[in-house]
């Protein structure tokens, strides 16, 4: 009298949904290194291009491009 799945199989078949979730998580991981990675490159560069709109915005009394040609 077989009512249904014996305790092995029953016990393969959550090993292989672990082994699957297992693969799974490890490629998430994987996908979110990638994503900070790429996050912190995106971050650096707009702090660069802050810093560029504010020297545009802002220079220096010094910069050259304030400077009067020596003629005069």
């Amino acid at each position: 009298m077989a009512d249904g799945p014996s305790p092995e199989d029953r016990l393969m078949a959550v090993e292989m949904a672990l082994a699957h979730l297992q693969h799974d998580v490890e490629q998430m991981h994987e996908v979110l290194i990638a994503m900070q990675r790429e996050l912190k490159a995106a971050h650096r560069q707009v702090t660069l291009l802050e810093g560029k709109v504010r020297a545009l915005e802002f220079p220096d009394a010094d910069s050259p491009v304030d400077e009067k040609p020596p003629h005069y």
